[in-house]
């Protein structure tokens, strides 16, 4: 499972469309006879490499995490990318699932959008053209208490006796917290988006056998996609 660093994101809530950071999409829920609805989730599209490959909007270049620096297979499109050409390159070990073209040869990449950092691989093969999938899931999540959770990237993760798995990680390493769904449901399942006030289920992972609590459900405060740069 992914870590946790202590950081803010840059973004800016308007309706003004501002091509080098991101665009947040905010509404304020209606006030009813039993009090203020949840506030509708706010969308956040992180922008955090320019037209050249190289980091802008407060983000930096940072060391790599991993011995794993060279990756394969940069043939589909990111599961958070909104626009085209952001990338997900194997092995997971790279936690190179939202990667941006920068030099040749490598890529810039996304561990989560609370660290502004950004990692380099490297890349020997030609970059296909890719486009988003038809609905993106975030790359991260900022829940209703404040939990922070990261979209899943291969691995081996815990399970359940009730059969649900792990979409996200949540809170700190080692925490076993995770947004789940029951695998039936597919990757579309995982944020119930029907109301303004996204929702996820929240629960522990450990062995399959491990019978835990009931999932709970919880508000999606932000979440975070991967967009490219727009020059104005």
């Amino acid at each position: 499972m992914h870590g946790f660093k202590i950081g803010a994101p840059v973004w800016i809530a308007s309706r003004v469309v501002v091509p080098i950071v991101c665009v947040a999409v905010a509404a304020v829920g209606l006030t009813g006879l039993g009090g203020a609805d949840p506030a509708a989730t706010q969308v956040i599209t992180l922008v955090p490499v320019g037209p050249n490959g190289e980091p802008i909007n407060g983000f930096r270049e940072a060391p790599p995490q991993s011995n794993v620096n060279t990756v394969v297979d940069c043939t589909t499109s990111s599961p958070a990318a909104v626009a085209d050409d952001i990338y997900s390159c194997s092995p997971s070990a790279a936690s190179a699932d939202v990667c941006w073209p920068s030099t040749p040869g490598s890529l810039l990449c996304v561990d989560d959008p609370w660290d502004m950092e950004l990692y380099r691989v490297s890349y020997s093969d030609q970059l296909p053209h890719v486009e988003p999938v038809a609905q993106p899931q975030p790359l991260a999540l900022l829940l209703d208490d404040n939990t922070r959770c990261l979209l899943r990237n291969g691995g081996a993760w815990g399970g359940r006796q009730d059969g649900y798995v792990g979409a996200y990680s949540c809170g700190p390493i080692n925490s076993n917290l995770a947004v789940l769904v029951q695998p039936s449901q597919g990757a579309t399942a995982v944020i119930d988006r029907s109301l303004p006030a996204w929702t996820v289920k929240v629960g522990q992972l450990g062995s399959p056998t491990a019978e835990f609590q009931p999932p709970q459900t919880h508000t999606v405060a932000t979440a975070w996609f991967a967009g490219d740069f727009v020059p104005v």
